[in-house]
């Protein structure tokens, strides 16, 4: 049986460990968030982004819902609403994969950096960040519901507060994530493609 064709072939052991530490970096950057009412300021997605723009949208969103199963499993235990409150984190990684994907195929991440258009790359992170906040909206809704603690204005009533600090959190994470992947590229600590061939 060839490498191409076995589990390892697509996700080698460097790139499964890879994943790993960031899934362990989300669940330690999960527990320095601040709670203020209905906002939640975190920059546990910081390795979901990194991890997305290093491997794609799969790796993204496997560190997206592992980091978030773990803070979830370790913060509350298993709930009816666990599962949903891990979606909005893995999407954020499939949705920044899919776009470094299409990003890759216009530029590097170095070229990123150094062009002046790297502004297509902030858009899709604080796309991100609108999506994230709107999802955690619905699920914090769903979640009163259920457990008979809904108040308008904790859940609804901060919204459009709740999409300002994403598109913040969400600008800053970038700001951070693009030097980062570019620096372990450079170090040749990721392999490029050629180098995987």
């Amino acid at each position: 049986m060839s490498k191409n064709n076995t589990l390892l072939g697509v996700f080698s052991v460097r790139r499964i460990a890879i994943d790993a530490v960031l899934i362990a970096m989300f669940f330690g950057l999960s527990l320095l968030s601040v709670q203020l009412g209905g906002i939640k300021i975190t920059f546990a997605s910081l390795p979901t982004i990194i991890c997305a723009m290093l491997f794609g949208p799969i790796d993204g969103f496997l560190v997206g819902f592992l980091g978030a199963f773990l803070e979830q499993m370790l913060k509350f235990g298993f709930t009816a609403t666990t599962m949903l409150w891990i979606l909005p984190p893995a999407i954020r990684g499939l949705f920044i994969g899919l776009c470094a994907v299409l990003l890759r195929k216009h530029m590097s991440v170095d070229s990123i950096l150094q062009t002046k258009r790297p502004y297509v790359y902030f858009i899709f992170c604080i796309l991100s960040g609108i999506i994230v906040s709107t999802l955690n909206t619905l699920v914090f809704y769903v979640d009163a519901k259920i457990y008979h603690y809904y108040e308008y204005h904790m859940i609804f009533g901060v919204f459009w507060i709740r999409i300002a600090s994403g598109i913040v959190s969400s600008l800053l994470m970038a700001l951070v994530a693009l030097p980062v992947v570019a620096a372990l590229k450079r170090a040749n600590f990721i392999p490029t493609k050629k180098a995987r061939a």
